[in-house]
């Protein structure tokens, strides 16, 4: 296969060392090619740099690892361009949760009224990104980590002519490493057939996994262990869980268990959609300390410690799989697209894209999440049928509120900004949306140039 060249937009940040990982354990398949880390802020591109050499050296992968501040130079001649950053930094993290918080709102920053400041500062530049993609690679593929996933999709499609795959770690993608460990079996692709696997252990069953709705807020819609349908293992199982499992949080998992028993559907994203069922309580939890920014805080310091050291050779080049930033499936979900593109083997994974008719009852032209066959004729998404009526109308509610978010990032329309506030389940007053939309719009003024004048 021909090397290719892989530009990775804020090759600076933390996540970057796990796609490195994924990179130097893909094989042969990329031998030759070249992995171009760009970012704004050149103060971290040396350790990157570094630690990519090292793995790609360890692992013989035959991959160049380069680096560049300069945008342009990133993209000459990338057949890929994957990316991850974020506009604002952890203070604009920091303000989309807290913020809204002053005023009893929980803010999230992909899912609750965050998610649209969120998506105001991110659009403008997953725009500016495409336009010179247009104009310097206008063949490669924009794999797409910058949240919010499905809003930035959305702007994608209605403003540009560049190929794109939106993904995200959770959901779906997240039930392929996390129900196999779960229901005691070897982790097998959807489309793998064990009688491909030499040697396969009797554990090793194809394992199908499939949901669908929006970005984080899907639901399990299809699962089969084998021949067999795999709902009732996976209700005996996760009763029986007592703390087993990935990042596992004793309340959500409690109501992943009532919502099975009572919808029959498990929820794929059982930390992101538990706040619309347990609002105080996800509210209180946030105010007890559990947010995301607080957990980057935490745990930043001795990533970039680990980074360094393993970049000048002092330890073992190790990536922690309890941890956020260092959880190699999420590197690895990315390298495995690009992987199934560049080698045209068909691969299933979840994406968000224009719904056309793969979840029936939900608007045709709405960005949903859904399974989908990737290789280098493009994506292929797979029909889901109807989603549940128990959850339909909240996620219709959630693809209002991302087209008005996405509709005032694009046209820098404050009313339509409080439109999209109001929009959200979260929000229950005028005041209380105008209160985060003046204040976020102060905090964020720097980052949100299309409202200015």
């Amino acid at each position: 296969m021909p090397s290719v060249k892989i530009a990775i937009i804020g090759g600076g940040s933390p996540y970057v060392p796990g796609i490195l990982y994924s990179f130097a354990h893909s094989g042969a398949v990329l031998s030759g090619s070249e992995i171009a880390l760009m970012d704004v802020d050149p103060s971290r591109l040396p350790i990157m740099t570094a630690l990519g050499r090292r793995m790609m050296a360890e692992a013989g992968a035959g991959l160049t690892v380069t680096d560049t501040t300069d945008l342009d130079q990133a993209l000459r001649g990338a057949n890929f361009v994957l990316t991850n950053f974020r506009p604002g930094g952890l203070e604009g993290l920091r303000m989309d949760e807290e913020i809204p918080n002053q005023y009893d709102a929980l803010g999230q920053e992909t899912t609750g009224p965050g998610g649209t400041f969120f998506a105001l500062r991110a659009i403008p530049q997953a725009l500016r990104l495409c336009r010179r993609m247009e104009d310097i690679c206008p063949e490669a593929w924009l794999i797409n980590y910058l949240n919010p996933t499905n809003f930035i999709a959305d702007a994608v499609r209605r403003e540009t002519a560049v190929r794109y795959i939106a993904i995200c770690d959770g959901g779906g993608n997240y039930l392929r490493y996390f129900l196999p460990e779960l229901l005691g079996l070897e982790q097998a692709d959807a489309d793998t057939d064990v009688a491909d696997v030499p040697s396969a252990p009797s554990a090793y069953i194809r394992l199908r996994a499939r949901a669908a709705g929006v970005n984080h807020h899907s639901w399990l819609m299809e699962l089969r262990i084998g021949d067999e349908d795999g709902y009732p293992p996976l209700l005996e199982r996760v009763r029986g869980a007592e703390g087993k499992g990935r990042s596992f949080n004793r309340k959500q998992h409690e109501f992943g268990i009532w919502f099975l028993e009572r919808y029959g559907v498990w929820p794929a994203n059982l930390s992101y959609l538990y706040p619309y069922f347990n609002y105080d309580d996800a509210l209180a939890d946030y105010r007890a300390g559990h947010s995301l920014y607080r957990m980057f805080m935490a745990d930043l310091p001795q990533h970039w410690r680990n980074f360094e050291a393993m970049a000048k050779g002092e330890i073992p080049i190790y990536l922690d799989p309890s941890k956020h930033h260092t959880d190699v499936g999420h590197g690895d979900l990315a390298v495995q697209v690009m992987l199934a593109i560049a080698s045209n083997a068909s691969r299933e994974f979840h994406v968000n894209v224009p719904n056309e008719g793969s979840i029936a009852n939900l608007p045709q032209d709405a960005i949903v999440e859904v399974p989908a066959l990737v290789d280098a004729s493009g994506v292929r998404p797979l029909c889901m049928g109807d989603l549940p009526k128990g959850v339909v109308g909240l996620v219709q509610s959630l693809i209002a509120w991302e087209e008005l978010s996405v509709d005032a990032a694009l046209s820098g329309d404050k009313n339509l900004v409080l439109q999209a506030i109001l929009a959200h389940p979260w929000v229950l007053s005028i005041q209380q949306a105008e209160s985060i939309s003046n204040e976020m719009f102060s905090a964020h003024a720097a980052h949100l140039p299309q409202f200015q004048g």
